[in-house]
């Protein structure tokens, strides 16, 4: 026995010798390279009767099934006077019912079911979401229909919503950061139907009538792309839409084309006065779209700047080097079919605001400036790289994502090429894309918070804000009327 052990010790002995020998620092360890081929959409994509589009995966991992429906529907297609359709039709959707179903029996048989059932308008985009156990799918898929068909928009369920919606107008303007984002988009894009605001006028100007016209209009099989995903077949799958859906007429639709023309506003200061003992900050202007080719450029340069976490320039400055700050950085926002905002933001107590500011500018400038180093932008590209796999663990998310790939018209072979667009930027076209779409001395500086101690700043940065730029104060509507607060 004795000799036995120190056999295998003599033989770990050796092996340890080996590995020690072949790296004698983890700088040295060596690893194969990840890879990753991205699932192809036309491998699930089917179509089912009267032209309704589909993506589909079978998937034995959970005996479950999922499925949502895209609609090409969403607020933004409201005309003004109605502002806030949208949100009555969210909430008042399921909760109306079906032409034979009361929509109380059917979220109690959702319940009992032990799934969801939930339905959402978007900007542009609407959804309707189940999840069942595999076991119930044909009850499943019968009530996801009728509800994606048969709406009724009861009156009560309807007066209910929409009595709720005027409500809660009362709190818009309680929340700093719901006030920031709301204004700042008003900043960078004007009088536009991406800004329009519902208040009680617009929500009483909604009846019944305009929901059911809407669902009418937008809701057609042509109109419309399923991701499904679970323990199925899918062609056990196809024969039951196939007959849900046969009697379903199609329409022709034509949806109103926006201008793309933003006016920028005059750059300096916009402040918004609220007695708060921290100010919370978006500077910037407007972006590009999604589609632009220089996107991924702006996105690994945006990474360095402001969107890498801890380590990005800006945080490590403004929260790191100075301590001013819990929640800070930069963001290049996308939206379908218009030009993001591009925005430094920060949160910092009052007699700090306008140094932080000074700091996320000077980030600005030094992005413009020089070459970003080999080691941010290793960092940067690694990220994306590395994370890209994360996106296709849940065959239902994959599947939606291919779904908006087409609803969006972008190419279906998007994630096929993503890493060598990632992997072609340089730290050459970074400083090119900061050069083309920061811009400090255009900036629209947005600041919610108290003025005099804000104005004043502090040690390190006395006031006023006039220094950052000409100052323009705000008056914020009132939510309920649309009109301007008026000030004691």
């Amino acid at each position: 026995m004795k000799k036995t052990l120190t056999a295998i010790l003599a033989i770990a002995f050796v092996f340890v010798g080996l590995g020690l020998g072949q790296a004698t620092h983890p700088d040295q360890l060596k690893y194969p390279g990840l890879k990753f081929d991205p699932p192809d959409p036309k491998a699930f994509r089917t179509e089912y009767a009267n032209g309704l589009r589909a993506y589909v995966q079978e998937d034995r991992s959970l005996p479950l099934f999922n499925i949502t429906a895209l609609i090409n529907f969403g607020g933004l297609y409201m005309a003004k006077d109605k502002a806030g359709l949208e949100r009555i039709m969210s909430d008042a959707y399921i909760r109306g019912g079906t032409r034979t179903r009361d929509g109380d029996a059917i979220e109690e048989r959702i319940d009992f079911l032990g799934g969801s059932l939930a339905f959402n308008v978007g900007e542009r985009t609407s959804t309707l979401s189940l999840s069942v156990l595999s076991k119930d799918l044909d009850e499943g898929l019968a009530l996801f229909f009728d509800v994606l068909m048969n709406p009724a928009f009861r009156e009560e369920a309807f007066k209910l919503s929409r009595a709720r919606l005027i409500e809660q107008l009362r709190q818009a303007n309680d929340q700093p950061a719901s006030v920031l984002s709301r204004e700042y988009e008003k900043l960078l894009y004007g009088e536009h139907p991406l800004t329009w605001q519902a208040t009680r006028a617009t929500y009483e100007n909604v009846a019944v009538a305009d929901l059911k016209a809407v669902h009418d209009k937008h809701f057609f099989p042509k109109n419309i792309i399923l991701a499904a995903s679970g323990d199925f077949r899918k062609s056990d799958l196809k024969v039951r839409i196939d007959k849900a859906v046969s009697g379903w007429k199609n329409r022709t639709l034509s949806l109103p084309a926006f201008s793309k023309d933003f006016q920028a506003p005059e750059p300096g200061v916009y402040f918004i006065q609220r007695a708060i003992n921290q100010g919370y900050v978006s500077l910037g202007h407007l972006g590009i779209e999604e589609t632009h080719p220089d996107f991924f450029a702006v996105q690994v340069m945006n990474f360095i700047l402001g969107g890498g976490s801890f380590t990005s320039r800006i945080t490590t400055k403004v929260r790191s080097d100075e301590g001013l700050s819990y929640n800070q950085g930069s963001r290049f926002t996308t939206r379908w079919g218009f030009p993001g905002t591009f925005s430094g933001y920060v949160q910092t107590k009052s007699s700090t605001v306008g140094y932080a500011i000074s700091l996320i500018l000077d980030e600005f400038r030094r992005i413009r400036e020089e070459r970003v180093t080999d080691g941010e932008m290793e960092t940067a590209i690694n990220y994306y790289l590395e994370s890209f796999a994360g996106q296709f663990e849940m065959p239902q998310s994959v599947m939606q994502s291919f779904a908006t790939l087409e609803m969006q018209g972008k190419p279906m072979d998007y994630y096929k090429t993503y890493r060598s667009k990632i992997e072609a930027v340089t730290k050459e076209r970074v400083l090119d894309a900061a050069r083309k779409y920061v811009h400090p001395d255009k900036a629209g500086i947005l600041i919610v918070g108290d003025w005099e101690p804000c104005n004043e700043g502090g040690d390190k940065w006395p006031g006023p804000l006039e220094k950052l730029g000409k100052v323009r104060r705000i008056t914020l509507t009132d939510p309920l009327t649309g009109q301007e607060i008026k000030t004691p």
